[in-house]
């Protein structure tokens, strides 16, 4: 086969120039809009990158204020509650101070007027007995009932025992050596016969211990009821409606406490 050298060099020359047209029209502008396009892409891609860090910056900060204010409301919370508890504390401190308080005001009450009500008992009492024994008295053959109360004191003097002998002659001659006064009080004229037995016995005392001689006076005291006292410095031996009286109010007393509870 014959090669056709022009048409040959033609057909070579027609590749040369369809490359160059394609190399000038088409392959360049192709690869530009290819370059273009990875730029955009990796314009894109660089901001999407920055976009996603400062996203995740975002999502930090977020985070980081999302603990702080779970710290604050913990710690907040922590110091509602001390605060709290330390108000209840209080509050509980003065309510039982209070209540104690009331309770020791309530309680002084109580027993003042318990106090006033065992007084007003007392006197009442008192002026009852003062009225009894008035209208005992008023009925009875009253030198006798005297005579008997009088007697009845002498009797008591006698029969101290010993340590209340020596309680007697010691407490009465503690404040002198000398002559020992002593006051013979009660609410009527006593008996010469008795009042000479009652000296006889308590200088009887007086001599067993070497003494010195007493000196007896005698009072009348119309406050006292039905009694007779042997009065002395730092000394008293009594027999008379006091002491039933003085009883009667511990009874008193007695059943008031217990009713109280």
């Amino acid at each position: 086969m014959e090669i056709n050298w022009f048409t040959f060099s033609a057909q070579i020359l027609n590749f040369f120039v369809l490359i160059f047209v394609l190399q000038r029209f088409l392959y360049k502008p192709i690869t530009k809009a290819m370059a273009r396009r990875e730029q955009t892409i990796s314009d894109r891609l660089s901001s999407a990158s920055k976009q996603k860090e400062a996203a995740q910056q975002e999502v930090k900060h977020y985070e980081e204020m999302q603990q702080k204010f779970i710290d604050e409301k913990t710690e907040l919370l922590t110091q509602a509650k001390s605060e709290v508890e330390q108000t209840r504390q209080r509050l509980l401190k003065e309510m039982q101070e209070s209540v104690a308080t009331e309770r020791s005001q309530w309680q002084t009450s109580l027993q003042r007027q318990k106090d006033d009500f065992f007084h007003d008992v007392g006197d009442r009492t008192m002026q009852q007995l003062q009225v009894t024994v008035r209208r005992v008295l008023t009925d009875l053959a009253e030198s006798e009932l005297e005579t008997q109360i009088a007697r009845v004191f002498l009797q008591k003097l006698r029969d101290l025992n010993e340590t209340e002998r020596v309680e007697l002659v010691t407490t009465l001659t503690a404040a002198t050596k000398d002559s020992i006064p002593l006051t013979l009080v009660s609410t009527f004229t006593l008996l010469p016969d008795i009042c000479a037995a009652i000296a006889s016995v308590l200088q009887d005392y007086f001599n067993a211990v070497g003494s010195g001689n007493i000196e007896l006076s005698y009072e009348i005291e119309p406050n006292l009821i039905c009694g007779i006292e042997l009065r002395g410095t730092g000394y008293k031996l009594a027999w008379s409606m006091d002491a039933y009286l003085d009883s009667i109010t511990e009874n008193l007393v007695t059943v008031f406490a217990e009713e109280t509870g």
